[in-house]
């Protein structure tokens, strides 16, 4: 006789039944959520090279070109604003390595005297054309030199101003030029390129500093130098930087010019050194 073993058959069955009923295990936590540093607010930007938190640049023409003291100058006014130039740098580049730009300049007057005598003699000859009497003349004469030779004496442009003259009295000490009108012409525009490059990164300085005003003025404007010379203070009022711009350099003394009789001014400005405060933005109270 047959025999039919069915009680494994219901033990399996029963076991499937209660492992169906088996809830199914928790999910995993979720991770912690992400900490999300917050981004410091960075400090306004500053001018370039330590110069003044405002400062007024010579425009610039359709081509590019800065309309600069040294712009537009015929074959005179070129010689004469050269020379001044390398005036201006034996005067005020006082590194050791600079000895050579007042050395190569007492042999760049022995050299040309001739042609220095004429060009001096031309530009006052123009200033008396444009006066009355000659006491007007030496004081539009005076005006003009200033402008020039302040020029010149921008601190924030002493670094490259004072390894161009370095340069230009190398040259001339190795190889002295036969022709003077060239040699000012070809110089004078090292020097603009000296100013030019400053004049664009301080655009470009203008520029960041505008952003961030835009971005982080309302907030944090008072607590940055920069924001209250070019805005002002709380009470509304227009404030100016405290630091020294370069277009007004603090003269401590001037040697008189024993060719032209000029005031020469002597600026205090070390190179390297970089006076513009940089504060961390603190939000307003």
């Amino acid at each position: 006789m047959l025999k039919i073993h069915w009680k494994p058959a219901v033990a399996t069955l029963g076991l499937a039944i209660v492992a169906g009923c088996t809830p199914p295990p928790p999910p995993p936590p979720p991770p912690p959520p992400r900490v999300v540093k917050a981004e410091p607010t960075p400090y306004r930007p500053v001018p370039p090279a330590g110069a003044a938190y405002r400062m007024d640049l010579p425009p610039v023409t359709a081509d590019g070109t800065r309309l600069s003291i040294n712009h537009g100058l015929d074959e005179i006014e070129t010689i004469w604003h050269f020379r001044s130039g390398w005036n201006v740098a034996a005067l005020n580049c006082m590194n050791a390595s600079d000895a050579v730009i007042t050395t190569g300049y007492g042999e760049f007057l022995k050299k040309f005297r001739r042609e220095l005598s004429s060009a001096n003699t031309e530009m006052d000859r123009r200033f008396q054309q444009q006066a009355s009497e000659r006491r007007a003349a030496i004081a539009l004469r005076e005006v003009h030199s200033t402008q020039v030779y302040n020029y010149f004496t921008l601190p924030a442009v002493r670094g490259d101003f004072c390894n161009i003259s370095r340069l230009i009295a190398q040259q001339f000490m190795t190889a002295p030029p036969a022709d003077l009108t060239s040699f000012a012409a070809v110089n004078l525009q090292l020097y603009e390129n000296a100013f030019a490059n400053f004049f664009n990164e301080y655009e470009r300085y203008e520029q960041l500093s505008a952003d961030w005003d835009r971005r982080y003025g309302a907030m944090y404007g008072h607590s940055q130098p920069g924001w209250v010379a070019v805005h002002g203070g709380r009470s509304g009022t227009s404030a100016t930087s405290s630091i020294v711009g370069p277009q007004t350099p603090v003269v401590t003394a001037t040697v008189t010019d024993p060719e032209s009789g000029e005031h020469v001014p002597i600026v205090p400005a070390p190179e390297g050194v970089v006076s513009t405060p940089v504060v961390q933005p603190v939000p307003n109270e």
